[in-house]
């Protein structure tokens, strides 16, 4: 039996010794946020510039300008050299209010932990993360970026789960024994070793820790250790890379993720592993001139959104949708017998562009109402000019194609924008009925009782404009 190993004492104590962190640079804008080069106290010809010029060539992340740069709709991480720039999504609260103790935070760095702690709660919510709660206490003090937040939970998680116990599985061997063990490999065994004095060529199956979730949890560890910045967290990965260290290394682990199932021997490991999945999907490493790399994490925040708010009434429906649509049953991406938005007049021809609003609100077969959710900025509700056209339009061809006559838009709130009651739209000659609503994303998201109660009150409106 392979015994937990121990802390990794010595590994900190050089890592620590070898690296000084505080004085790495991180530079933290808002998404579409501008920031002048005199600010951050570099210069147009900075080498920095260079580098994100060469990045922007594969996507552009932010939008280099005379005399600045602009984050655009990305919300992400990017790494080069030893300057950090984190891009957050504009879902920060005043966190005085809920403890006005705490008040030893400036503005800014108060937005900046207050959007980086509502991200992380959206990734755990939306992708149905068990995160335990000791490991989600641990954010409660910290002020790291998200990203480390996110590197933290991680190894907290994970580490948590293999002090209890390594999760081990049988893994198929291959060897040459004096003895047979297994399965006796003839083919191997007279293709390369015909002389029976050297060996038996056998497989056979061990019950190991080097299982592919374990090798999963390893890349995830292996790749974020030069990435963290904050000391705590590269303690952590340290202790993670010891107790996984009878794991092999596979550089391709992440590209079989989604055949890695779980049953009740190892659901404990879910949650680490939905947060191992999340890192090593989004991020990227680009080749640099003079073997230099810069590492890039982009999050795509329309698809979290979207994710966000189909969870949030799935898993409250019964606090959400109103008395009259109780019996109703709630499907996503499209429902369950696909729909397309046109079939070109051949034989066997396939039809064109399949249709997937984000939820539908059914009753005894019949749509009810059509919900698609936009993280876009919506300054002004009143405005209905704002609305982008492509959305309208996109709504107006669900109402005909699934016939039915309520849509609902959903975006998020700005934080100057006050609550108010859903803008309909009525479009001309048209039973078709279009509302806009939105959601304040501008409240602690690790607390939902706020938003389902601004979700219950849209609901509500529309289903009162509806009978």
């Amino acid at each position: 039996m392979i015994q937990a190993a121990p802390p990794g004492e010595q590994k900190r104590k050089f890592i620590k010794d070898q690296v000084q962190l505080s004085a790495n640079p991180c530079i933290t804008l808002f998404e579409q946020q501008k920031v002048s080069y005199q600010e951050l106290g570099i210069s147009p010809s900075d080498p920095l510039l260079d580098t994100l010029e060469k990045i922007n060539q594969q996507a552009e992340i932010i939008r280099l300008e005379r005399k600045g740069f602009r984050a655009l709709q990305y919300v992400g991480v990017i790494q080069i050299n030893e300057t950090t720039i984190q891009i957050l999504p504009k879902i920060d609260y005043d966190s005085l209010a809920e403890n006005p103790l705490r008040s030893n935070l400036s503005s800014k760095e108060n937005a900046e932990h207050t959007a980086a702690r509502n991200l992380i709660s959206m990734l755990i919510y939306a992708n149905g993360m068990k995160v335990h709660s000791q490991t989600l206490g641990a954010l409660s003090t910290t002020r790291a970026g998200w990203l480390e937040m996110l590197t933290q939970l991680f190894a907290t998680e994970l580490l948590n789960q293999l002090r209890q116990g390594y999760h081990r599985d049988y893994v198929q061997q291959e060897d040459r024994l004096p003895f047979l063990r297994g399965r006796w490999n003839i083919s191997r065994q007279f293709s390369h070793h015909p002389n029976l004095i050297e060996g038996l060529d056998v497989n056979y199956d061990d019950f190991l820790p080097d299982t592919p979730l374990n090798r999963v949890f390893r890349l995830a560890v292996r790749q974020m250790q030069p990435l963290s910045r904050e000391q705590s967290n590269r303690n952590l990965l340290a202790d993670l890379d010891d107790w996984l260290h009878p794991v092999q290394i596979h550089p391709h682990a992440s590209l079989h993720l989604d055949q890695i199932h779980f049953t009740r021997l190892n659901e404990r490991f879910k949650a680490a592993f939905d947060l191992a999945r999340l890192f090593l999907t989004g991020h990227s490493i680009t080749l640099l001139p003079g073997k230099q790399q810069a590492f890039v994490f982009t999050l795509d925040m329309n698809r979290l959104f979207e994710r966000f708010v189909t969870r949030l009434l799935q898993f409250n429906a019964k606090r959400i949708l109103p008395r009259e649509w109780q019996e109703c049953t709630v499907e996503t991406q499209g429902g369950k017998a696909p729909r397309y938005l046109a079939r070109p007049h051949l034989a066997n021809a396939k039809p064109v562009i399949h249709l997937k609003p984000d939820i539908l609100i059914k009753s005894f077969g019949k749509t009810r109402l059509i919900i698609d959710a936009k993280y876009k900025n919506f300054p002004d509700l009143i405005a209905y000019q704002n609305v982008v056209k492509d959305d309208l339009y996109q709504m107006i061809t669900y109402a005909t194609r699934f016939e039915c006559p309520n849509v609902l838009l959903i975006y998020p709130r700005s934080i100057q924008t006050s609550p108010t009651v859903p803008l309909v739209l009525e479009i001309e000659q048209s039973p078709i009925r279009v509302f806009i609503a939105t959601l304040n994303l501008h409240q602690p998201l690790n607390k939902l009782d706020g938003l389902i109660k601004e979700f219950r009150e849209i609901m509500t409106c529309i289903h009162n404009h509806s009978k």
